[in-house]
């Protein structure tokens, strides 16, 4: 089968038009995750080395003395694979111990978004992850966002 002259000239524009569709659902898929704290915090922002410092057990607690409880994703959640690349610089099966001793970090782990903002919302000392957009359809209030991060 042959193609006219008028098709062959078109066919470099049909590629960049599919190259350019491609590429706008890719971009349409990144993600953006939210850090999430109890309303009551009395945080409204956080920088990513502090939560950082948290999550490897080098802070323990919140600044007005509070214990700090960590909540996390299970290993294959693409959040918490998001979540430690971004912010930990780690992989997600990495496991952090407090300072100068043997013992572990211990968090709490949730199997669902939903769960973590209802945990972080039932506890005043937790700090947790989930999806933004996520986020935006299941917030009732109980939680408020520290920091936002942008999967690439």
């Amino acid at each position: 089968m042959s193609l006219s002259p008028h098709t062959r000239h078109r066919w470099p524009e049909a590629l960049a038009i599919a190259a350019a569709i491609w590429l706008c659902t890719a971009f349409a898929h990144a993600e953006t995750f939210a850090v999430i704290v109890n309303k009551n915090n009395p945080s409204n922002h956080l920088s990513a080395s502090t939560i950082a410092s948290m999550y490897r057990g080098e802070t323990l607690h919140w600044q007005g003395g509070d214990r700090i409880k960590l909540v996390n994703r299970e290993i294959s959640a693409e959040t918490r694979q998001t979540f430690y690349f971004h912010v930990l610089n780690a992989k997600p099966d990495q496991v952090f111990y407090r300072q100068g001793t043997p013992i572990p970090v211990q968090s709490v782990i949730e199997r669902s978004d939903d769960a973590v903002v209802r945990f972080v919302g039932s506890i005043e000392g937790a700090i947790g992850y989930v999806s933004l957009s996520r986020l935006k359809q299941i917030d009732e209030g109980l939680v408020k966002v520290v920091l936002t991060i942008e999967k690439p």
